[in-house]
């Protein structure tokens, strides 16, 4: 099988690293290529970058990307794709999103792998991966993120859907596997209504792990219809407060649920169809407030 088109970031000159990824990208683009190779070194970004359509960054072994204030770092524009690399950043006042898709755009081949995000600034801030959809016929769908390491975000994975003016807007049948989320304020929120118009709905979490700490408020906060999630998450005790940790919103239905948590750390006000039941229910008949530990819990109709 012939190799694909390649550009090198390296061939390209610029006063910034910014302006040389940029440059390598919109080349790739304009000249029909299809992927772009970033090299075994520390790239430092100061701008944004846009993947456009149907351009692919992939990194090096030892590529890494060190962000230098405070800005969107990648957006993704129609089937465009980034693989591979160390996302560092470097500033305590960020509060930007890293990894950013809008459903304007109506993805169809995208491709989110093989990456390690971090904030070392000494300072929880930011989202990592943030998936947006709010105007008509906005949609993200049917995206794989796979084999992803998240550190100290004010949002892990973000996925929001907003109502439009007019129309439908959604962020449905996404899915995210093989995904690490170390000591996020939020680890994974899905914020959207119920059901159309602004949905976040069908998406699937596998083989999640879930490492809290200190900085921890929640793990889960959820609407939408029909999400699945399942891995594991390790030392509650880590987390300062009591309260719940995993929130089903009013706006929920249908959701499973599998990742041995207690059931006194899950606050439950979504239903189902007939409005009388829960999204999720102890797989065992023991006492629901005092679970064995490693308990399941699975999603059940009443």
């Amino acid at each position: 099988m012939a190799e694909l088109p390649i550009v090198f970031v390296d061939d390209f000159s610029g006063s910034t690293d910014s302006i040389k990824i940029q440059a390598a990208i919109n080349f790739a683009q304009t000249n029909n290529k299809k992927v772009v190779l970033s090299g075994n070194k520390t790239y430092s970004l100061n701008t944004p970058i846009v993947i456009k359509k149907g351009v692919e960054l992939r990194a090096s072994r030892l590529t890494q990307y060190t962000v230098q204030g405070n800005f969107r770092v990648f957006e993704l524009q129609q089937n465009a794709s980034l693989v591979g690399g160390f996302i560092t950043i470097n500033s305590s006042s960020y509060t930007s999103d890293v990894i950013f898709l809008d459903g304007k755009y109506q993805y169809e081949k995208t491709n989110v792998k093989d990456l390690y995000l971090t904030n070392w600034s000494g300072k929880v801030g930011g989202t990592a991966i943030k998936l947006y959809s709010g105007a008509n016929g906005s949609k993200i769908q049917y995206i794989n993120f796979e084999n992803i390491s998240i550190s100290r975000f004010s949002k892990g994975i973000f996925l929001q859907a907003v109502k439009p003016a007019s129309g439908e807007a959604w962020v449905n049948a996404n899915r995210f596997d093989k995904i690490t989320i170390d000591g996020c304020t939020d680890m994974i929120v899905l914020d959207s209504a119920k059901q159309p118009p602004n949905e976040c709905s069908g998406n699937v979490f596998s083989n999640l792990q879930i490492q809290p700490s200190s900085d921890t408020t929640k793990l889960f906060t959820i609407t939408g219809t029909g999400n699945q999630f399942d891995g594991m998450c390790w030392d509650l005790h880590f987390i300062t407060h009591t309260n719940p940790v995993v929130e089903f919103k009013l706006a929920s239905a249908g959701n499973q649920f599998r990742l041995g948590l207690p059931y006194n750390r899950i606050v439950n006000n979504g239903d189902n169809s007939n409005s009388k039941g829960r999204d999720i229910l102890p797989l065992t008949t023991s006492d629901p407030t005092t679970p064995t530990i490693g308990q399941i819990w699975l999603r059940v109709d009443l």
